[in-house]
């Protein structure tokens, strides 16, 4: 997701109630109970806000922030290699309805997602090699 959803949780009086270390997510329940529950995943990031604008690119500016590059290096570099090395690969996103899946995927403007990024490594790649 992106800054877009943090104006309108502001805008909307929301609360945060998910936080990120690492591989796992917690979340809370603020309306009672003070048990937290967690899931662990292999990858979990954390894009709600903690980003600055340059020139329409989200870049981090603390160290929680995900942008673009980190899912492309944690996700599309392994795909990417073990697709020029001849293996058959695939990408899953699964999450809830807004959860930032086709951002991550496809991207929007200058915060290209996995898919145009590995494109454009394996055509550099690809020009590297004739």
């Amino acid at each position: 997701s992106s800054g877009i959803n943090a104006e309108y949780g502001v805008n909307m009086n929301s609360k945060v109630c998910l936080r990120m270390e690492g591989a796992t997510t917690y979340i809370k329940d603020l309306e009672g109970g003070d048990e937290e529950k967690f899931f662990t995943f292999d990858y979990s990031y954390w894009s709600y806000d903690g980003f600055d604008d340059v020139d329409g690119y989200l870049t981090p500016s603390n160290e929680h922030y995900a942008d673009q590059k980190k899912v492309f290096d944690d996700v599309g570099v392994g795909i990417r290699d073990n697709s020029w090395n001849g293996f058959n690969c695939s990408l899953f996103a699964y999450g809830q309805t807004g959860s930032g899946k086709s951002y991550s995927i496809i991207g929007y403007g200058p915060n290209k997602g996995v898919v145009p990024l590995y494109c454009e490594d394996l055509f550099i790649k690809m020009a590297e090699t004739r």
